[in-house]
């Protein structure tokens, strides 16, 4: 638990950022609901607890996948984003709103990173794990299988799955809020997901 800890405290340090007007330009009542401007990124660190440690090193050791909170709604934006005099490259913005108001919408903006980042290391122009990608080939054989799960359309209506990214995303948060739900509507990704990217062993093969 104490190097769990360690790497989401460099992912803080490294990976999260916030713009300078997120909280005096979002709305009262969301205003209301933080205390401070890195009380967001505090939040988010207690749901990152929830990741196997392995995943979020392979994460923290990516130059790229950054969160920006930001006023705006949550969304993932791969390549090069513009970030003060600088650049940032593969960013997930989330929403204050979001996080106040519709705490799936953020996650799912986060979960679209996690998907480019496992399937090419969050590369501009490369795939995704949910397209049958991966970075490593340990990801790659994950990436095929969710794949196929993904054509035989397990809970893809009930989920208004419209792409392979929305099912991943839409999965994992099922997976991590309501697994009893997942198991039941799509047995084969909750299967996946607890025998491969929720295992730490998995984590230390690659």
């Amino acid at each position: 638990m104490e190097e769990k800890e360690r790497i989401l405290r460099r992912l803080w340090q490294a990976k999260m950022h916030v713009e300078a007007r997120a909280l005096e330009l979002s709305p009262r009542n969301v205003r209301r609901r933080f205390e401070h401007i890195w009380q967001p990124a505090e939040l988010l660190l207690q749901e990152l607890q929830a990741l196997p440690r392995g995943w979020l090193a392979f994460w923290q050791q990516s130059p790229r996948g950054h969160l920006v909170f930001t006023h705006r709604s949550s969304r993932y934006m791969p390549g090069k984003q513009p970030w003060r005099e600088g650049e940032l490259d593969s960013v997930c913005y989330v929403g204050l709103t979001d996080l106040v108001q519709a705490k799936e919408l953020a996650m799912y903006a986060l979960y679209h990173l996690f998907d480019h980042l496992l399937g090419s290391g969050a590369q501009e122009g490369k795939g995704w794990l949910s397209q049958g990608e991966g970075a490593t080939e340990a990801l790659r054989q994950v990436g095929q299988r969710f794949s196929e799960i993904y054509e035989l359309g397990y809970g893809v209506e009930e989920l208004s799955a419209q792409t392979p990214q929305d099912y991943f995303a839409r999965t994992l948060w099922l997976y991590l809020q309501e697994p009893r739900r997942l198991s039941v509507l799509a047995p084969l990704v909750y299967k996946l997901y607890r025998h491969t990217l929720f295992q730490e062993s998995f984590w230390r093969r690659m």
